[in-house]
This record gives structure tokens, C-alpha cells and sequence, in this order.
């Protein structure tokens, strides 16, 4: 299965406007905020530096749905097994960046073993490979993860 580039502009146009918002309002707590550069990015899965630590900053999730990556579309380590320090959230019915250790991500679904072909299911492995893409995700609810939540910055929508 294709993206479309309707579909493939619009993620981006998401992407981009999430990390700015995630830029603006870190910024505006005082920290430093540095843009990664494309290897970075792309290849080590880190969106910016906050004050020297890593982050990757993912956008468009509720609570009821938030999709973990261990293994991404082609087969390489997925964003859980990147090398930022944190993960961020940006979960819209919270209206809040929710901040995570990608480690405790990473070790709290190892946990699970168990797969499925119904992208409905929580807490099971779950790959799209009959439309030829090889990753490995899991779906988890905001109430699965919270315990490793290490910080929540809200932020006000107009």
C-alpha cells in the first residue's frame, strides 16, 4: 500500500507544525532548544536538543491511541529503539506535551509478546506486512503509560 502524496504532505504539514508549538512553548519555559540536523532526524530519531538531551516529539495522539514503534515501515530499529533520551507526546485531548524516558517506553512493551492482525487491539504487536511494510507497533492508552510519565507541560489552543 502506497501513501498518497496528498496523505504523505499532510503528515508533514502536521509534523512540522506540532514541533513548532513543541518549540514555542519549550522555549518559553526557559530552555534551550536546538533543531537536529537530518541524520539526526531521520536516522538517530531525534527532533531536537533540550538543553543537550534528545528528544522526539510526536504529534496527533489521544489517550485512547497512542502507537508505540519498535521496528519502523522498512524494518530498522524503529523510534523506540532511537537514541533520544526522551519521547514527547503531543496528546491532544490533554492538550499537553507529555514527556517519557524512551527507555521505560522501550522496556514497558518488551513486556509484551503476544500479536495481532486487528489494529483495534491494545497491548499487542501488531505489522502491517499485507501491504508490504515491515514494522513492528503496539497500541497503548495514555492510562497504560502514564506511570512512566515524567512530565506534562499544558499549553493553550485557540
Amino acid at each position: 500500500m502506497k501513501v498518497s502524496k496528498r496523505r504523505w504532505a499532510y503528515s508533514i504539514k502536521e509534523g512540522t507544525d506540532t514541533e513548532k508549538r513543541f518549540k514555542t512553548l519549550i522555549e518559553s519555559k526557559g530552555y534551550e532548544v536546538v533543531k537536529s540536523n537530518k541524520k539526526q532526524d531521520i536516522q538517530d530519531h531525534i527532533d531536537f536538543y533540550v538543553n543537550g538531551y534528545g528528544i522526539d516529539v510526536k504529534g496527533r495522539r489521544y489517550t485512547k491511541t497512542i502507537w508505540l514503534e519498535i521496528q519502523n515501515v522498512k524494518g530498522k530499529d524503529g523510534w523506540l529503539k532511537g537514541k533520544a533520551k526522551y519521547i514527547v507526546f503531543d496528546i491532544l485531548d490533554l492538550k499537553s506535551f507529555v514527556f517519557f524516558y524512551r527507555e521505560d517506553l522501550l522496556k514497558y512493551v518488551q513486556q509484551y509478546k503476544e500479536t495481532t492482525d486487528n489494529k483495534n487491539d491494545y497491548l499487542k504487536w501488531y505489522s502491517r506486512k499485507k501491504w508490504d511494510r515491515e514494522d513492528k507497533i503496539i497500541k497503548v492508552k495514555y492510562e497504560h503509560i502514564k506511570h512512566l510519565e515524567i512530565k506534562k507541560y499544558n499549553y493553550a489552543t485557540t
